[in-house]
This record gives C-alpha cells, sequence and structure tokens, in this order.
C-alpha cells in the first residue's frame, strides 16, 4: 500500500494546490491537510484494489537508518487501528508511504513499543521532580 503520490509529500500530508507552506513544520513546501482537531490526514491507495483509507498521522520516528510512520485509521463505524508505514523514495524521486511485511512489522513494532515506554518513563520522572 502506497501513500497517493499526486496528494502526500513526505510528511503524508495532502497538497492544496497552489500553496508552498506546511503546517507541520517539515519544510517540505506542501500546504496540510488537518481535520477538525487539528490531527494531520492522509489518504493511502492500496495498489491492487485501488480502495482508499484515511488515516491520522500520530508519530513518526527513525529505527535502523528508515523513517517510520505512525498512522491510526478514522474510520467511524470501527474501533481505530494503529498502522506503521515506512517512508520511501518513489520511483519519481518524491517521497511516499509504504507498508511493512510482518518480520519488519514486527521488529518495528517493539521498537515503537520501546520508545514509547521510554517516554512514559521519561515523564513519570519529570513530574517527580516538580
Amino acid at each position: 500500500m502506497f501513500i497517493d503520490e499526486e496528494k502526500a509529500c513526505c510528511c503524508g500530508h495532502d497538497h492544496d494546490e497552489g500553496k508552498n507552506d506546511c503546517e507541520c513544520g517539515c519544510d517540505c513546501g506542501c500546504s496540510c491537510d488537518e481535520n477538525e482537531t487539528g490531527d494531520s490526514i492522509i489518504t493511502m491507495t492500496d495498489t491492487e484494489t485501488g480502495e482508499e483509507y484515511s488515516f491520522v498521522i500520530a508519530d513518526d520516528f527513525a529505527f535502523e537508518d528508515e523513517h517510520y510512520c505512525v498512522l491510526v485509521t478514522m474510520e467511524d463505524e470501527r474501533e481505530p487501528e494503529m498502522v506503521i508505514t515506512k517512508v520511501v523514495t518513489m520511483e519519481d524521486g518524491s517521497e511516499g508511504l509504504m507498508s511493512l511485511d510482518d518480520a519488519e512489522y514486527d521488529r518495528v513494532y517493539a521498537e515503537y513499543e520501546r520508545l514509547c515506554e521510554e517516554d512514559t518513563d521519561e515523564d513519570e520522572g519529570d513530574e517527580e521532580e516538580e
């Protein structure tokens, strides 16, 4: 599954034609599509079925010299689900997002959990100092 190259940049934000500012601060030169709560929204297209899915960009992180984005589904009728994707360079030189195979997903998910636990531990330490 790839992000729609016509609608997105390296940060996963939708391009708004004619604007060259990105509200997420990534300096990519695009304009961000945000929902009413200010969350950044991307639309990904399944390359096999053509079906489109919308996600909120929840987080991003680097691991083993790769960059990953944490996405959360936006379907109203279902429980939100988290998906981790890798930032890749497309054939035309632009950046997009690609889904991970099972082995890579397990390894990257374990690292993301470790990072979240580390952040939680740091936050708890900060509260104790105050």
